[in-house]
């Protein structure tokens, strides 16, 4: 993983990524309209390639992509899990 990951950050790629204004750490992105299905996988490609993680599909539960924090907390976990 290339550097921490942290709240701001990641509102900046969901920012940067879907060119909409990033909602606060606890706003459920999917239960506000932010974002539908597409831009979630967008979402997600964006954080994988910065981070340097890969989300896998098998595993994949969208509870962990609800919130900015649930996104910081998902993608921190998988960086501790992905050989350096």
């Amino acid at each position: 993983m290339s550097d921490a990951v942290d709240i701001a950050r990641t509102q900046q790629i969901f920012e940067d990524a879907l060119n909409l204004s990033a909602p606060a750490p606890d706003v459920d992105i999917i239960e506000a309209g932010l974002i539908d299905s597409l831009a979630l996988v967008t979402l997600i490609f964006e954080l994988e390639q910065e981070f340097r993680v890969q989300v896998p599909l098998e595993s994949l539960e969208v509870d962990d992509f609800r919130t900015i924090a649930s996104i910081v907390r998902t993608i921190s976990t998988l960086g501790r899990e992905t050989p350096t």
